[in-house]
């Protein structure tokens, strides 16, 4: 069967998070109206709810130990924690689709992740050994203690890391699929950019190493992509590509076509910009949470007209 898409494993968790949310004794007649909503707004969101309410028929039809496994989370989270429940749902949930890929599509995906933000969603997490972290939208990462290191592996998206005053022989790591990021105390953000890693160094100094090759020192105020192989280019540090960590987005004599593609990493639905105006050139400071300011902005500065077919569907093209 083919693998579920990403808007599918969005309603699967939506979905996941009401299932949990209405089965509580807790549940106000106001949840019950907005599930309602919910669950009419999109037909994704009926296709996602109808495996909910075959919750039962699913996990039998995965594999015993994987099903048993799945229930016991699901169990234990009614007595302790609800991320717990979501993750046991969610993989219930998407279970229609399970080969061994799918399952570990489900599995590997964000929503089994320890952190994960939704889209548009800045989120800050503070770690056991004092380690701050923000993940940029739609990101996720997991956390592990070993003695004194404290190792980040980012599945998907950006992060800011400020690591705590370290004691003695304290490190700290964070692993992308490009390589690693070490550090005993520094600042610093990183991309997964899909076919590379970006990192950019905001305080002190980080070793950045390759999967395959040479490590190389990057001292603050520079910024760095490496892919398994190499370090590709160390430049002085744009500090509008940061701006995320402030709630902005900043352009500076940029691209409409560029801009827009990075707009659209905070919205959940589709933005498209029409070619005819993707090189009208856009500058300013924006606040990533008002979104529909930004828009009256596009649409007050530059010769275009923004049309929104629905809140998911929105087109910049020709005035």
């Amino acid at each position: 069967m083919a693998a579920l898409s990403p808007e599918q494993l969005a309603c699967i968790e939506q979905a996941a998070q009401w299932y949990s949310r209405l089965n509580d004794e807790a549940v106000t007649a106001a949840e019950r109206d907005a599930w309602q909503r919910w669950l009419h707004a999109a037909p994704l969101n009926a296709w996602a709810w109808e495996r909910a309410e075959q919750l039962m028929q699913q996990w039998r039809q995965l594999p015993g130990p994987m099903a048993s496994q799945t229930l016991a989370v699901a169990r234990h989270a009614r007595t302790h924690n609800r991320r717990s429940v979501l993750k046991g749902i969610t993989l219930l949930l998407g279970a229609g689709s399970l080969s061994v890929g799918g399952y570990q599509q489900v599995v590997n995906g964000p929503w089994f992740a320890d952190f994960h933000s939704a889209i548009g969603e800045r989120l800050p997490v503070r770690l056991a050994d004092g380690t701050q972290l923000l993940l940029n939208t739609d990101s996720a990462v997991d956390v592990r203690y070993d003695g004194s290191h404290c190792a980040i592996t980012l599945r998907q998206g950006e992060i800011m890391v400020s690591s705590a005053s370290p004691a003695p022989g304290a490190w700290l790591s964070v692993q992308t699929r490009h390589g690693l990021i070490s550090t005993a105390a520094s600042r610093f953000t990183v991309r997964d950019m899909g076919a590379a890693s970006r990192v950019m160094t905001l305080a002190q100094q980080v070793r950045v190493s390759p999967a395959q090759g040479v490590e190389q020192e990057l001292g603050q105020g520079l910024s760095c992509v490496f892919d398994e192989r190499s370090v590709q280019a160390t430049v002085a540090l744009d500090y509008a590509a940061s701006a995320w960590t402030r709630g902005l987005l900043i352009a500076n004599d940029q691209p409409l076509g560029e801009f827009l593609a990075q707009l659209g990493r905070y919205n959940r639905g589709w933005l498209r910009c029409d070619p005819a105006v993707a090189g009208l050139r856009i500058s300013g400071t924006f606040e990533l949470d008002n979104f529909e300011q930004i828009l009256r902005a596009l649409a007050s500065s530059l010769p275009v007209r923004v049309e929104q077919r629905t809140r998911f569907w929105i087109t910049v093209s020709p005035a």
